[in-house]
């Protein structure tokens, strides 16, 4: 799926660009045009090289960071660890639309995990996984004596959401990311928006996502917070609207695909242009949350571990649940399935952390070992003596020269007896 770009603009931050010759009182020659050129390259590759690092640094160093209780120890640089990447649905951060379409602090307080996905990292393989857990999940929240929906567990801060996911399936967490959904606007737009594709129109009077026909379309931030938060997800097939009926399990299906897309974007977009990459820091430092214990250098560390993942090939999983109707004083909630939920948390954890097999190198023989006749399949007059001049200096035993039965060669061929490949192999690596 390929990504368009952004809106056009007139310039920097939505200024017109300037009128040509503007700015100094007069029309620059084109020498002066390229002095000035020259000048400014050489001074933005001197701060790249001196400051660039700096600077990211000191921005990186820019992010919130609370603290977060009942994380795991920080292990090697190289271990594998779990980050919990958290999407809250806190109204404190709503825009006057926002509140409007998804509700204000007065109709809805606190805050929930409408998003909760552990993401495993294999620095050693560069391999990445994704897990999320529903958040409609009934478990015991920790520090309490009762149960919950595990969304629950996170209105008084990710540490009691930490806590009870360790306690509940047994998965260490190393480190929090933590995300408002209001906030996941801006980083959208951020990026130029996304694309994304559907197969039928698609809709939801809750969530505010109207996508009138099917094919790829292309999201702002709005849109596309539409679309994360959509449960009540309908698409048009034959002429009529159907309710998926997936509820929360069904967006997170969306979620999954909207976040590979949109860090795909990102990468793409932060690599080919310094200005967007600097402000998707910006809206970085402004609407991230991490724990205390994902130090700058640690942050920057794993930015460079895993430069060349491909988020558009990230695995991910669904802990399998059970749907449970008014069930007890809970109302409709998920229930998980013991054994099968630890099959799946097996699996995500385990992906990537054996590195591919390697193959080994074939083996060679030394020069002075090998034995070449050579013979010139070009038709290139005196190539044959040429090739035989070099591989003698090189140490082989050049028994020969002469032409070979036809010269329909377009490349060098070594062709050798059973039991030969050693030598064969020797005599290909001194060869272009």
């Amino acid at each position: 799926m390929t990504t368009p770009p952004g809106p056009p603009g007139n310039g920097v931050d939505g200024d017109p660009p300037p009128s040509p010759g503007s700015g100094d009182g007069g029309p620059r020659t084109w020498p002066r045009r390229l002095l000035i050129a020259t000048n400014a390259a050489v001074l933005v590759c001197l701060l790249g090289a001196g400051a660039g690092y700096g600077y990211v640094r000191y921005r990186v160093g820019q992010i919130r960071r609370v603290a977060v209780s009942g994380t795991a120890a920080a292990p090697g640089a190289d271990a594998p660890k779990t980050v919990l990447l958290i999407g809250s649905d806190t109204r404190a951060g709503n825009t006057g639309a926002q509140a409007q379409q998804f509700g204000s602090t007065s109709q809805v307080s606190g805050q929930r995990s409408d998003t909760i996905v552990l993401v495993h990292l294999v620095p050693r393989t560069g391999k990445a996984a994704m897990l999320s857990i529903p958040r409609d999940t009934l478990v015991h929240i920790a520090g309490t004596n009762g149960s919950n929906k595990i969304n629950a567990a996170f209105d008084h801060g990710p540490s009691q959401l930490v806590q009870t996911i360790t306690e509940d399936f047994g998965i260490p967490i190393h480190h929090v990311v933590q995300v408002d959904f209001s906030q996941l606007e801006g980083l959208v737009n951020t990026v130029g928006g996304v694309c994304m594709s559907f197969p039928y129109p698609a809709r939801d009077a809750e969530s505010g996502l109207n996508v009138p026909t099917p094919g790829n379309h292309h999201l702002d931030g709005a849109a596309s917070l539409a679309l994360v938060r959509s449960r009540f997800y309908q698409y048009q097939k034959g002429g009529q609207w159907v309710a998926e009926g997936t509820g929360d399990l069904g967006r997170i299906k969306r979620q999954h695909e909207f976040l590979r897309v949109l860090a795909s974007t990102a990468v793409h977009q932060g690599l080919h242009n310094p200005f967007t990459a600097n402000a998707l820091v910006t809206q970085a430092v402004r609407d991230v949350t991490v724990d205390r214990g994902l130090t700058t250098s640690a942050l920057l560390r794993l930015v460079a571990q895993f430069r060349s993942a491909k988020p558009a090939t990230i695995p991910s999983w669904t802990l399998p649940t059970t749907i449970a109707s008014n069930y007890q004083n809970y109302g409709d909630v998920l229930l998980p399935k013991p054994a099968q939920d630890a099959q799946v948390i097996s699996t995500w954890r385990t992906y990537g952390t054996t590195p591919p097999p390697t193959t080994a190198p074939p083996a060679t023989l030394a020069p002075a070992r090998v034995s070449v006749r050579v013979e010139n399949g070009s038709g290139v007059t005196g190539q044959a003596g040429q090739a035989a001049r070099a591989l003698r200096a090189a140490g082989f035993g050049v028994t020969g020269v002469g032409d070979a039965p036809s010269y329909h060669h377009p490349h060098s061929v070594v062709s050798y007896a059973p039991g030969n490949a050693a030598a064969a192999t020797t005599v290909a690596g001194h060869v272009p």
